[in-house]
């Protein structure tokens, strides 16, 4: 297992970032940003229900990453059973998010990613993290890679767990025979899988 921290640090200012670190600064840029933009939205959506989400081939050694969204729900919803908000009952409590990923070329595990934390009281309704994922040289064949994202809060007295089923895929997907091209966007209920592939 491996285990990664909640956000690296800045890299200090006399030294100059990696091409990794920066790209990872990329990656967590990006996800702050899209985390803002998501949080607007679902911000609003939630305000007008209360009125009335795969992966692109990489090139072995490219920087690559999962940003992982946790929603938590801030709406009393009584009629479903949640008197009090699951932002309310998660506040406060410690979490563990993993990214478990299988090589479906090979059969074999990829070594697990874990982040942990807390969330604040009230939880917020969004949080982002990221997950650097390792992109070896595969050799002759590239490697079909399946990605699952798993969020569960670890204090026993009133467990929740959840699992991705949306992506946001930031590639265009090429139309064939007849299937229309997609433009970048959410994929629901499909598995999230990514192709390594050599220079």
């Amino acid at each position: 297992m491996t285990a990664v921290t909640d956000i690296p640090a800045a890299p200090q200012a006399a030294a100059a970032p990696t091409s990794q670190e920066a790209a990872e600064q990329k990656a967590q840029q990006w996800a702050k940003d899209y985390l803002d933009k998501l949080a607007k939205r679902t911000e609003s959506r939630l305000l007008e229900r209360a009125s009335a989400a795969n992966g692109a081939p990489s090139i072995a050694g490219e920087a690559a990453f999962i940003v992982a969204f946790m929603f938590v729900n801030p709406v009393v919803d009584v009629a479903n059973g949640f008197a009090v908000p699951a932002a309310v009952q998660l506040g406060g409590r410690q979490w563990r998010l993993t990214l478990d990923q299988l090589n479906l070329t090979t059969g074999l595990l990829v070594p697990q990613q874990v982040q942990t934390a807390a969330f604040s009281s009230p939880a917020p309704p969004l949080t982002a993290r990221v997950f650097s994922l390792a992109t070896p040289d595969p050799g002759q064949d590239p490697a079909l890679i399946e990605a699952n994202v798993t969020l569960d809060i670890a204090d026993p007295a009133q467990p929740y767990a959840a699992f991705a089923t949306n992506f946001f895929d930031v590639d265009d997907d090429p139309g064939f025979l007849f299937v229309p091209p997609n433009p970048p966007g959410w994929r629901h209920e499909l598995p999230n899988r990514y192709l390594i592939y050599s220079k």
